[in-house]
């Protein structure tokens, strides 16, 4: 099988996932638009346009959970059309066989998931970010007078870890731009020789507010030490931090998942600071194993369709993609949710239903190629 041909395969392949592309996330798009007409119905002053920035916003970050019906239906479709053009029955009387004319379908569909992963997931991220943003602000200048200021925050949790120790604040009330916590208390704990984190003292202050410098500058503080000895009281005292002004206005954000290349520092950050990093573990090895799924999700289209494509039943066709999609979906959900308890280590979770899905598909189209 020549440069060619290659080629035009995969030029086959890439137009079907496009297309599958831009009809599911043009119905995608269409359904979020009248979702934030909805919800912005009492934004005063929104517009027609500024709806469509907050869609266009917000839409990335839902693509990631439809790329792989993308290409499920992209493989189908680029599969269908070779087939009534007869270029299948021609590739096929010249010898060639499902594994060669399909393998740069495969090398696509794979490049998809590399492409995704690296570049539109970031992307999606920083989107999803400045859509929160551009909520928070609408949301705070059509509030009634004496609600919440965008730059005031409430129940705020902070922790960090370093090679010593561990730091754990809570406040009930905070300035975002002041970078003050309002009556904080800091949990202190320090490693023990076996690296196990014990509590040592807790302090219960006014106030602390951040300082460039890398440490809170604590007032009217009492300290509270583990042993149970009595409480000691400082006007002024310091806790050193790796913490930043973004970390404080993340810690009051919505909950939001770092970008891909951001993810590996976000867990030894979550870890260190004694919290379970296994969620961020699990999207990590998600997003790695993204072209190995699409990959997978192409080869089972190929396995379910190719029969089909001689004997026409387009229809049906479709109706085998959408189950079999729906399928792996909730196998993957299935799967990630007891990785994400803890009941499967999370490498195997993120990584198990793909490699099961390419090895039926593969055994599927080693059934109906070679009998």
């Amino acid at each position: 099988m020549n440069a060619t041909l290659n080629i035009y395969v995969a030029k086959q392949f890439f137009i079907g996932i496009l297309t599958a592309f831009v009809v599911i996330a043009g119905v995608i798009m269409l359904i979020d638009f009248v979702e934030l007409s909805r919800n912005f119905n009492e934004v005063k002053g929104i517009s027609f346009g500024t709806l469509l920035v907050m869609t266009g916003l917000k839409a990335p970050s839902l693509f990631e959970e439809i790329i792989p019906f993308v290409v499920l239906f992209g493989v189908m479709n680029a599969l269908v059309k070779l087939n009534r053009r007869s270029e299948l029955i021609i590739m096929r009387a010249a010898g060639l066989s499902a594994w060669r004319f399909l393998f740069p379908g495969l090398i696509v569909a794979g490049l998809v998931g590399v492409f995704w992963t690296t570049a539109v997931n970031p992307l999606a991220a920083k989107a999803e970010e400045t859509f929160n943003a551009k909520r928070a602000a609408m949301t705070s200048q059509s509030a009634a007078p004496g609600a919440e200021a965008g730059n005031a925050a409430k129940n705020i949790w902070l922790a960090e870890g370093g090679q010593t120790g561990q730091t754990k604040i809570y406040a009930p009330a905070a300035d975002l731009t002041q970078r003050t916590l309002t009556e904080p208390t800091f949990y202190l704990f320090r490693y023990d020789a076996n690296r196990v984190a014990e509590f040592t003292n807790r302090f219960d202050a006014k106030k602390a507010k951040l300082s460039d410098k890398g440490f809170w500058e604590l007032t009217q503080v009492i300290d509270t030490p583990a042993d149970g000895s009595k409480p000691l009281s400082y006007e002024r005292t310091t806790v050193a931090t790796t913490l930043t002004a973004d970390d404080l206005r993340n810690a009051t954000a919505r909950k939001k998942t770092p970008a891909f290349w951001g993810l590996p520092s976000e867990i030894k950050r979550v870890s260190d600071a004694g919290f379970s990093a296994t969620p961020l573990i699990m999207q990590f090895h998600r997003l790695l194993a993204l072209p190995l799924t699409l990959i997978a999700m192409a080869v089972i289209a190929a396995g379910a369709s190719m029969q089909l494509t001689r004997l026409g039943g387009t229809m049906r066709l479709m109706i085998i993609g959408a189950a079999l999609g729906f399928g792996v979906y909730f196998a993957n959900n299935m799967i990630t949710a007891f990785g994400e308890t803890g009941s499967l280590p999370a490498i195997l979770s993120a990584w198990a239903v793909p490699l099961f899905v390419l090895l039926v598909g593969l055994a599927r189209l080693s059934w109906l190629e070679d009998g």
